[in-house]
Order: C-alpha cells, then structure tokens, then sequence
C-alpha cells in the first residue's frame, strides 16, 4: 500500500503510515468515494453533457470531504477539487487554485487532469500560454488511454499546434479515441477518410464514422453525415447501371476473384462493396458467385484433362518415333497414365490414336522445303566427311520436328553421303589449285595459321567450291613443304 500523503511504501495490512502517521484505511475509504463521483462525472463528459451539473449536485454536500481527501493527496479528490475552482461551485473562482490542485493530480498520473492542464496551457488558462507544453500534457494522457486526450493530440497532429504536421501520426491518435467511442474522435477519423488524409480515400467508411459521431449528438458530424449522404446519393443516381450490366460487372469480378482457385478475405470484401454499390440483392449475389465458381471447377477439370492428354500424346509420339514400342516404354506409358489419372479405355485410344498418325506419317513424303532443310543439316553434318553420333541424334530429332518418316530421312540421308562422295572424287582444276596453294604460303608466311586466316582459307575454298579433303591435304603438303624449308635450328 502506497500513502497519497507522503507517497511511502506501508504494508498492506497497515492502518498508519509509518513515515507520516496518516490513517491510511481512512484515505483509501475517501478515495473510493470520490472515484465513484468521478467515474460519474467522466460518463457524464462522455455523454457530451459535461461534469459541471453532476458536482453542482453534490458540491454541497461533498465539497468538505473532497477538500479532505485532496489535502491527503487523494488524486481523484484534487482533480474534483480544481473543477470546483474553475467553475467556482461551492468555492470562489480562482484560475490560480484550480491550476494547482490539477497539476498535483496531474504530477499523480491522473489522466483526466493531464488533459486539463494540455488543455489550459493550450488555450492560455491560468499559465502562460505554451502549445508544445499542451502537447506533452495531452500526450501524457493519451498514452495512458485517456480518450479525450488522444482526441485532442490527433488534432494538435493535424493542425501543427505544439508539434510539426503528421498526418499519419493524427490518424493513429484519432482512431484510438474513435474505437473509444469518442466523438471528437470519430468525426476527426471520418474527415481523414472523406479527404483521404494517411489513409486511403473511403467516403463510405466516412459515413459509417460520422454516423456513430452524430449518435453521440455531435452537431458538426451531424452536419457532414448530411451532406456527405446528400453526396453519395447524387453519385449514386448518377452512376446507376442496368441489372444486366451490373450482373455482368459482378460475374466479371468474381472470375477475377477466381483466377487462382481460392478466394481471399480482401476479395470477399471487395466482391461485397461491389455488389452494394451495384445495389444488388443477396440472393442474387450469392447465386452469380455459385455459378462463376462452379463454371470455374468445371473449366478447371477440363484443361486438367487436356493438359494430361496432351502429354500422354507427347509420350506415345516418342514412344513411337522408331516404329516400335519396347517393354519398358510401355510401363514408362503405364505409370504416366497412372499418374495424370486418366481412364483406361482413353489411354488405349489415345495410344492407337497416335499409332495410326504415325504409320500415316510414313507413307507421306516431306515437302520440298522440309526435304531441302533436311539436306542442308545432312550436308553440314557430313562437311569433315563423317556423321558422329551425336550429329546423328540431331539429324533424327530434326526428322521428328519436321515429321519426317524414318524411311525417307535414311533416303535424304544415303542420297547426300552419294552426293558427297562424288563431289569429293573430282579435284579442282590446276589454276584454282595454285591460287589456293599461294593464300596457304601467305598464311603460312609467319611459321602459323591464325584463327582469321584460317577462317579466310576455308572462305576461299568455298568460293573455289574445293571440297574439304581436299582443302585440307593442299594445306597439309603446303605445311610441309613449309617446315623442310625452314629448319628449326637447337642451340649448342
């Protein structure tokens, strides 16, 4: 137990302080009497009626043992107290007096006399005035939960009174005081949303906080309920849309919502503001949204299904790209079809299916621009006069791009290794050979073939059309009879 006289620590059972002597039951008997009176006066303050009738009522009657309770430091008593001197009720008026005892209850952590001296020392009442000095009163108070006080520090906030403009910062204070059901607070949190000040712009949650402001008989939040309803409604007859449209408006949100399988809270909500601003019944609402969803199930199983056929095509395709199925690329298709779910009587269609294009596919010769495609990759496969297996891979994968069948890919092929063979039978005239023979005797001038000349070789031998063999044997004897001509010669 705490004295209120001296501020000592007493134990709990203690009946006199041990510092100062005080009767400490007969403090705390005084205090829950004024709280009582209090807790009255702060509902009556609530209510917008104020605290000036209920301690008129009993100023009379109480005032001797208020004065008691304040002298022993009882803060509920010296804020009661300091009321009494400001209106001078039962006392006469005096600014001096009243500042005191709500400064030592105050300095006690009463909230309700925090708010007081913000409010005095913002308006010049009985102390200079100083506005950063109202601030941290008021701050004092509202971070204890004093509503009025976080009221009166969200407009210090907005207005920039005793602290620099934050709108953010007024919002919060705002918010804190409305969810208290204060009605400074709630108007003020009303016009943040009206304007869209730190917050999102929503004239409809403005509504919604002006309404619960005007409840509480708020004449200003009276007054912007009216005119922001009087606004809406002109907005609302002006943008009113067919049931048609507004039907398709809401089919088209609720795909939107759709379009990823789940339906959030946040889209729940937009979906509901959208059907209230198309003014749309219930039962409508919920039986478009329904259907978009069952549609949406519907569309879902049927890609699923397409998506699954077409790989299990893919495979079959691959399965059959050499003209027969082994063993095991029949279980591979097996554990494929188990795996995409697919009945068994689809996988067997599907599978004879591809089967029939693919014999089909084999009887129907390539077109001209495939087949000369085709030869263009053989010819460059077979330029150094031998097809590596992996060049062969290729050259098959490429027939499958192309839809070429095995038979006439191995034809193109034996036809172009024909071509080649006797292209590479015929050497090239002398003239062409002892002009190909000087550029190999100029690159070879420096004792090396770069990179750039050998790249201008190997252009000069196509011009030539010289096969490649042969390309490389002239440049091979000319590297020859290069070294015979210029000996390395060893140090001693």
């Amino acid at each position: 137990m705490k004295c209120c006289k001296c501020e000592a620590t007493a134990p709990d059972d203690a009946r006199f302080c041990p510092e100062c002597g005080s009767n400490l039951i007969d403090v705390e008997s005084l205090r829950q009497r004024c709280l009582k009176y209090v807790e009255q006066c702060e509902k009556s303050i609530r209510r917008g009626e104020g605290s000036r009738p209920l301690i008129r009522r009993n100023v009379f009657d109480l005032l001797p043992e208020w004065k008691q309770a304040a002298e022993l430091g009882v803060r509920e008593a010296q804020w009661l107290l300091g009321r009494c001197y400001d209106e001078g009720l039962g006392v006469d008026r005096s600014d001096i007096h009243a500042i005191g005892w709500h400064l030592r209850a105050a300095e006690q952590g009463y909230p309700a006399a925090q708010n007081h001296m913000g409010s005095c020392y913002q308006n010049g009442d009985g102390v200079p005035q100083d506005e950063a000095e109202a601030v941290e009163w008021y701050r004092k108070a509202a971070e204890q939960g004093y509503a009025i006080a976080q009221a009166n520090l969200g407009w210090c906030y907005d207005a920039g009174c005793g602290v620099a403009v934050d709108e953010a910062e007024a919002l919060k204070w705002h918010r804190k005081a409305a969810l208290q059901d204060d009605e400074t607070g709630q108007y003020n949190l009303g016009v943040h949303y009206e304007w869209g000040s730190a917050v999102e712009q929503d004239k409809k949650e403005a509504l919604n906080w002006y309404r619960r402001a005007a409840a509480h008989g708020y004449e200003r939040a009276a007054e912007a309920l009216k005119r922001l309803t009087d606004e809406l409604a002109e907005v609302d007859a002006g943008s009113a849309v067919e049931p048609a449209e507004a039907e398709q408006k809401f089919r088209t949100a609720c795909k939107d919502a759709l379009a990823d399988g789940k339906v959030t809270t946040d889209e729940k909500q937009k979906l509901n503001t959208l059907a209230e601003s198309l003014k749309m019944p219930a039962e409508t609402v919920k039986k478009l949204f329904e259907e978009e969803k069952e549609t949406f199930q519907r569309e879902i199983k049927r890609r699923l299904a397409r998506e699954a056929e077409l790989k299990f095509r893919i495979a079959c395709k691959n399965a059959l790209a050499d003209g027969k199925v082994t063993v095991d690329q029949k279980k591979e298709l097996k554990a494929l079809a188990k795996s995409l779910k697919m009945p068994s009587q689809m996988v067997k269609q599907i599978f004879e299916d591809e089967k029939r294009i693919f014999k089909t596919g084999q009887n129907v010769a390539p077109t001209r621009t495939v087949e000369l495609q085709f030869r263009k990759a053989c010819k460059k496969a077979l330029a150094d006069g031998r097809v590596t297996m992996v060049e062969e891979r290729q050259l098959k994968n490429l027939a499958k791009y192309f839809k070429i069948s095995n038979q006439a890919m191995k034809d193109i092929l034996r036809d172009e290794v024909a071509i080649f063979k006797q292209e590479h039978k015929a050497r090239p005239t002398k003239a062409v050979e002892l002009q190909f023979r000087r550029a190999c005797k100029k690159a070879l001038a420096d004792g090396k073939v770069t990179p750039d000349e050998e790249r201008e070789l190997k252009s000069l031998a196509r011009f030539f059309k010289m096969p490649t063999l042969i390309m490389k044997e002239i440049l091979a004897d000319e590297v020859k009879i290069f070294r015979r001509s210029h000996p390395r010669v060893r140090d001693a």
